[in-house]
């Protein structure tokens, strides 16, 4: 065993029996940086389904605190937390989405993440997705166009409601520049939606967007072997047509003499 390992394994041996009490524990240890401690009491709540531990245990594995640094399991517990509806474990899963760490990068993915992470009341999400919406992002295998009207909107809806103030004020200054490039009916349609604006419940948002990904994937896959066969069966030579017997025509009668 190494020096680490008998470490931790003296420690939780001195540890007192309320060390797995929960999620609160858990996060009192975290937030003083008793990170043993920690992950013996945030392990079991992730295991029992909190994704408010899956969240800080996610940290750690990333910052390398009381576990060994690995972006793999950390990618894993923050997915765990934003399929049960955690707005910062979608948010992570974004970024990580978005630069490839963790998990292989999928920008179309991150996006969705951010939108969905957005309307479910998320300034953080909102803010980074006017910013895909305003410029649009294009790769090898996709073309998000931009999207100035939604963008504009939301800048207004972080600048209306985040309530980090530095944050609102840049979402403002950048929602008016923006509305420079857009038309009167546009910024009406815009300041009305964000006035109506509040977030939207989980059950109304429909699936997620891996699996909204994994159905267009599947019928995207779906329809190229259509086209495929519909080629080959263009391309398969049509058999040759048997010429029928000739038939014999009967012999003229003899003329009278």
């Amino acid at each position: 065993m190494s020096l680490r390992l008998l470490v931790a394994a003296l420690l939780f041996l001195s540890l007192p029996s309320q060390a797995f009490a929960g999620f609160q524990e858990g996060k009192e240890a975290y937030d003083k940086g008793r990170w043993v401690q920690a992950v013996f009491n945030l392990r079991p709540a992730v295991e029992a389904g909190d994704a408010r531990a899956a969240i800080l245990l996610a940290n750690m594995y990333m910052e390398g605190h009381g576990v060994g640094q690995d972006a793999k399991e950390a990618f894993i517990l923050y997915h765990g937390a934003a399929v049960q509806g955690n707005t910062d474990g979608m948010v992570a899963v974004a970024t990580l989405y978005q630069t490839g760490n963790g998990t292989v990068a999928n920008v179309p993915l991150a996006i969705g993440w951010f939108e969905r992470a957005a309307r479910l009341g998320n300034m953080d999400a909102a803010l980074v997705y006017a910013i895909h919406m305003y410029q649009g992002s294009k790769g090898k295998e996709y073309d998000i166009k931009p999207d100035h009207e939604a963008a504009y909107r939301w800048f207004k809806i972080v600048a209306a409601n985040s309530k980090n103030k530095k944050q609102a004020r840049a979402a403002e200054f950048s929602a008016g520049n923006l509305a420079k490039s857009l038309t009167n009916d546009e910024i009406i349609r815009g300041d009305r939606e964000v006035a109506n604006w509040k977030p939207e419940l989980p059950e109304n948002l429909g699936p997620d967007p891996e699996q909204k990904f994994v159905k267009e994937f599947d019928e995207k896959q779906k329809k190229l072997e259509e086209e495929k066969k519909t080629e080959e069966v263009k391309a398969t030579p049509a058999p040759p047509e048997e010429k029928k017997p000739e038939e014999k025509k009967p012999s003229p009668a003899p003329k009278k003499k």
